[in-house]
């Protein structure tokens, strides 16, 4: 299956979104923050965080915790892993939707103020 319809399935859009936040970071900051890991190893941390679950990698979402996904194979999550990171180009910057989404804000973009 492809990545959008995995993750359909699997509810992740309930709490992610593309390229803007909502309960949880966006894929696009999420593949953003990643790629500062080389190649398998940012496919590998996330790959991971869908494992395992996930909490308290971006302060904005601090008190967010992402369940675990034990469901997939390690070809699907492969292929969600490829498809989050391919997203990082559509991230916003630091500020997000605060400050006018043009990096004003401090902490509450999809990168929660990470530097």
């Amino acid at each position: 299956e492809d990545a959008m319809t995995l993750m359909k399935d699997n509810g992740c859009f309930s709490c992610h979104a593309i390229a803007s936040k909502k309960a949880a970071p966006a894929f696009a900051g999420i593949g953003k923050r990643n790629k500062r890991f080389e190649g398998e190893n940012a496919r590998y941390v996330i790959i991971n965080s869908i494992k395992n679950g996930s909490k308290g990698k971006y302060p904005h979402f601090s008190d967010m915790e992402m369940p675990s996904y034990t469901n997939f194979s390690q070809e699907e999550l492969e292929t969600i892993a490829d498809f989050i990171l391919a997203q990082s180009s559509k991230a916003k910057g630091h500020g997000g939707n605060c400050g006018g989404g043009k990096g004003q804000g401090r902490g509450m973009g999809m990168m929660g103020g990470m530097r």
